[in-house]
């Protein structure tokens, strides 16, 4: 958009936005400037304010899920050309002039600045009254404008619901307050005019790139418009004829008639919904079937099912084929082993403890138990971790392994429960598989051969079986396996068949609101394949050099923080602190018993209020970092050492004593930890940068203009229209 044509107080940062919530609307989500990102700092009054104690970086890193203690804001450098260029000239030697030329000059000065200040922020004109907007060289005129409001329902959709008479607005009157909609405001206006846009350009790249003759494509949204036409018409035929509002009072009084056991004493009135749900059950259960056998006569259904059948593999070309393609089937060497994993700043411990029970006698089994249960796992040879390899394959089965540092922050024991040599899965074993892969390939070949002939037909309209098999290849492969047989064809072949046939009844009877939605439904398909094609395709998978260096880079923000567990008696002071005394005394009481050496769950079932007091002694699940808690909870804990007990604190409602329980220090988390998190966040930033710059193409080809002068216009003739 030219800068002469930029709508009134809309900042070059911020311009427009109506079109960007409608491509956001669509998928393309516009992005804020990533922090740390180069800025025009000439044109910032002051830096721009981040979190205390936060870097822009820092910011970024906690999105991904890490935790990291904060850390200093990182320093900017700032240049202030403005002094710097007053210094400068202020160095220099000031020139003799006569001062007549002073005001001229000035006065020059002023009318030029003002000049070019007119040309920047004047409201473009529109070419004609009734044009609210322009892009690429075409006009959106208001009748276009208000059609395209109406079409979308968006009045109805802003207030929804009448306090007045519910969802009836037609009885509503413009004074009322459910009629001020939001639509009829310049920003509302705004919205509407970039959607009407959008939509538009989206078709515009389609068709101009050759999107909309791609035979994928053009496959696809004909399937997608198809369901959603059928869903439409058989939602249609539901509540015309099975819904409990279309059976008629005959039919209800002669059910009511023909069961007055079940309803003595009850009156038609006071039983006529219960009977119309009834009867509504009962036609749902036979209805659709009668009307797609009756669709079928009527259609002059003609169906050749043989053409489905395809010849099976014998046992021999099974065998033949198993026997070419052994090593497709080779086996690597296997172990299975059980494993007890510990994590955690003490994990190492942990590990060292169990395993002196293991080595005392303690059983396996009894170790786990104490420590989270073990679990079952197999390691084929060269696609493991080297460090249990190495362990295993030097173990004898029912051996129990020292403890193993995984390189995570993690240990483990192992038990080796059996080892298996290389070798030949056997043809018992891949018999289903082999019959599945030549099934296949003898699918593909019959069906290449006679993908002409005629399936089934529908008046006019000839089903060929090359129609079919396209289908079946769209399934995914658990369902082409379902489907696989004969018999199972036949099925999926009906299930096409009504939907040809529901679809043929539903092709005559589209409203214009219906047309419009299969359009709009049309649009955001094509809009997923932009951006299927723009940002999905173009995605490169991160090399470990990149995860690594960005590791290494910000290893200081990849930090496992302190955190705390602890264990809470808590007193509550009533709803509006009208038992306060009482539940100071309370809070004293359990006070004095801890400090004569009471325990602290035996002090919390006595005393404490809270859930957790009964059930587990105050204990309070999960853990916490004393920067996350309330100011004065986290000053009264952040001293205590492990066991330590805080005094009596008053904070919003209620008294607390804490204990901690256990302590975790900061840990520094491995490139192993992270590398994963590192790699998807790689990955959300390339995907951000593809979708900014696809965004950015498609605003700059739109170059579209509103025309706030309309669209003003039309603001008041709407407030006029409610005043009078």
């Amino acid at each position: 958009m030219d800068e002469k044509n930029k709508p009134e107080n809309f900042p070059e940062e911020e311009q427009p936005s109506a079109l960007s919530d409608m491509l956001g609307a669509l998928g393309f989500k516009p992005k804020a400037q990533r922090p740390g990102k180069q800025e025009d700092i000439r044109n910032k009054p002051e830096r721009e304010s981040v979190p205390d104690g936060e870097s822009p970086l820092e910011q970024e890193v906690k999105a991904s899920g890490w935790g990291q203690r904060a850390q200093p804001e990182l320093p900017l450098e700032y240049t202030d050309v403005e002094s710097e260029e007053i210094s400068l000239y202020e160095e220099l030697p000031v020139p003799k002039k006569k001062r007549r030329w002073l005001f001229p000059v000035i006065g020059i000065a002023a009318v030029i600045a003002m000049g070019v200040w007119f040309l920047l922020t004047r409201e473009p004109e529109p070419p004609s009254p009734d044009v609210v907007a322009s892009y690429n060289g075409k006009n959106i005129t208001v009748e276009e404008l208000n059609a395209f409001i109406a079409v979308e329902n968006a009045k109805e959709r802003e207030h929804i619901i009448c306090p007045t008479h519910g969802y009836d607005h037609t009885k509503c009157t413009p004074d009322e307050e459910c009629e001020a909609h939001p639509v009829h405001t310049l920003e509302g206006y705004r919205e509407m005019v970039s959607r009407l846009a959008t939509e538009q350009m989206i078709v515009s790249w389609a068709e101009s790139s050759g999107i909309t003759q791609r035979s994928d494509v053009r496959h696809g949204m004909s399937d997608l418009l198809n369901d959603a036409m059928v869903t439409q018409y058989i939602s249609q035929l539901h509540e015309e004829n099975v819904s409990p509002e279309s059976i008629s009072s005959w039919e209800v009084q002669k059910y009511y008639d023909n069961n007055q056991s079940a309803y003595a004493g009850k009156t038609l009135p006071e039983v006529e919904n219960e009977i119309r749900r009834t009867l509504a059950a009962q036609k749902d259960e036979d209805f659709f079937t009668e009307y797609l056998d009756e669709l079928k006569k009527t259609a002059g259904l003609q169906v050749n099912f043989d053409l489905l059948k395809v010849t099976q593999p014998t046992q021999a070309e099974i065998a033949a084929y198993y026997q070419t393609n052994q090593s497709d089937y080779e086996t690597a060497p296997t172990a299975k082993f059980r494993e007890i994993k510990f994590s955690g700043d003490n994990a190492d411990t942990q590990a060292t403890a169990a395993s002196r029970k293991l080595r005392s006698g303690e059983a396996f089994d009894s170790v786990a138990a104490s420590n989270g249960g073990a679990s079952d796992g197999s390691i084929e040879k060269g696609t493991g971790p080297k460090v249990k390899e190495n362990t295993l394959w030097q173990m004898k089965a029912g051996q129990v392994s020292d403890p193993i540092d995984n390189g995570d922050g993690s240990w483990s024991i192992l038990e080796l429960t059996g080892l298996s040599n290389s070798g030949v899965r056997p043809l018992s074993e891949v018999q289903e598989e082999i019959t599945w892969k030549l099934l296949s390939e003898k699918t593909a070949t019959e069906y290449e051969t006679r993908k002409t002939e005629t399936l089934f037909s529908i008046h006019s309209r000839r089903y060929t079986l090359g129609d079919f098999y396209t289908e079946f290849q769209e399934l995914s492969p658990a369902y082409q396996r379902q489907f696989s047989s004969f018999e199972m064809k036949q099925q999926l072949l009906e299930q096409i068949i009504a939907q040809e046939l529901l679809l043929e009844k539903s092709g005559d009877g589209s409203s214009t609101g219906e047309d419009h939605s299969m359009e709009e439904l049309r649009i955001r398909y094509l809009a997923q394949i932009l951006h299927q094609d723009e940002v999905d395709n173009q995605m490169e998978e991160p090399t470990e050099e990149e995860i690594r260096q960005f590791y290494e880079e910000n290893q200081k923000d990849m930090v496992v923080p302190a955190s705390l567990q602890l264990n809470l008696i808590w007193i509550d002071q009533g709803t509006n602190g009208e038992k306060k005394e009482d539940a100071l005394a309370k809070a004293r009481s359990a006070q004095d018993a801890l400090n004569g050496g009471m325990d602290f769950a035996t002090a919390a079932r006595q005393y404490s209020e809270d859930s957790s007091a009964a059930s587990n002694g105050g204990q309070i699940s999960g853990s916490f970092h004393v920067e996350d808690l309330a100011k004065p909870l986290a000053q009264a804990i952040e001293p205590l050492a492990v066991g330590g007990i805080s005094p009596i604190v008053e904070y919003n409602g209620g008294y607390y004593i804490v204990q901690v329980r256990e302590r975790t220090e900061e840990r520094q988390q491995s490139f192993e930890e992270v590398a994963d998190t590192i790699k998807a966040h790689l990955q959300a930033q390339q995907h951000e940068q593809l979708e900014a710059d696809m965004q950015k193409t498609l605003l700059e080809r739109v170059d579209l203009v509103i025309f706030d002068k309309t669209l003003r216009r039309l603001v008041k003739e709407m407030e006029q229209g409610a005043a009078s």
